[in-house]
């Protein structure tokens, strides 16, 4: 049978009380504790605690630090219940503890998935470049159930999507006015981008096919550009017909569609004879 041989407040954490067990003629520190369990467990000097007081005593504050560790985490921004656990139990506290703390936490709201889901949408789409399909792989990261994950999405609708690209693909359009490749090697770059940042290919189409309406006479100097240069290349080594394949099969590998290029080939090699 242990007996408290006396308590002392903590200097620095208020609310905090060091518990010292009399050990012979010694008062040894034994632990602490806060306030609240001070008072629930009737703790004072010459109180005699036994095993169990004991062991309850020392899970009631437990529990109070797995609670101040999660009050803290929450407090720096919204967190889902599977980061919090994670949290805790890094923190090396008991999984019965953790139960309680979540089950409290989600009674009071502080703890709420729905709720983070659409925070954690809602800051994406405000902040980055995102589509659904990441945006959906992130919250299963962190143990969103898919039934908050499709109230969370819901906010950011076909729409709302659609701005999104088109605005992205205007930027792009503007960076590339004077970049020599072909109309279809940029939305072929373009399209994988946007389908890596979470869009549906189909979605990606459609917005490319509105937004990416340049004029003819941009390709064809793009065409123009790539196949001057790709002729200086091959004319060192062949030329006649074995010249304009080879000039044919580079432009075509860099995106341009077959009838541009016999375009170029009937109209600009006129005077090659």
């Amino acid at each position: 049978m242990a007996i408290i041989a006396k308590i002392t407040a903590q200097q620095k954490r208020r609310g905090r009380y060091n518990i010292f067990l009399q050990e012979g003629s010694i008062e040894c520190y034994a632990f602490s504790v806060t306030e609240d369990v001070l008072i629930k467990y009737d703790l004072k000097k010459g109180r005699e605690l036994d095993e169990d007081h004991m062991r309850a005593v020392l899970s009631a504050e437990a529990y109070k630090q797995a609670e101040r560790l999660a009050l803290r985490y929450l407090s720096y921004r919204m967190r889902s219940e599977k980061e919090l656990c994670t949290y805790l139990q890094q923190k090396a506290c008991e999984a019965t503890h953790i139960e309680e703390v979540v089950t409290r936490f989600k009674q009071e709201k502080w703890l709420d998935d729905v709720a983070f889901a659409k925070a954690f949408v809602q800051t994406k789409i405000n902040t980055t470049l995102i589509g659904p399909n990441k945006l959906r792989h992130a919250l299963m990261e962190k143990g969103v159930a898919e039934s908050a994950q499709e109230v969370a999405l819901a906010i950011y609708d076909r729409t709302q999507q659609k701005q999104c690209v088109s605005a992205w693909l205007e930027k792009r359009l503007v960076q590339t006015t004077n970049v020599r490749e072909s109309k279809q090697m940029r939305k072929q770059k373009w399209t994988n981008r946007l389908l890596a940042k979470g869009f549906t290919f189909e979605l990606v189409q459609t917005v490319l096919e509105e937004v990416t309406s340049e004029d003819e006479a941009n390709d064809w100097a793009s065409l123009c550009y790539q196949a001057e240069k790709v002729t200086r290349t091959y004319a060192r080594r062949f030329d006649g017909f074995t010249l304009q394949q080879k000039v044919k099969q580079a432009l075509y590998r860099k995106g341009f569609s077959f009838s541009e290029i016999d375009r170029y080939i009937d109209e600009e090699w006129q005077e090659r004879g």
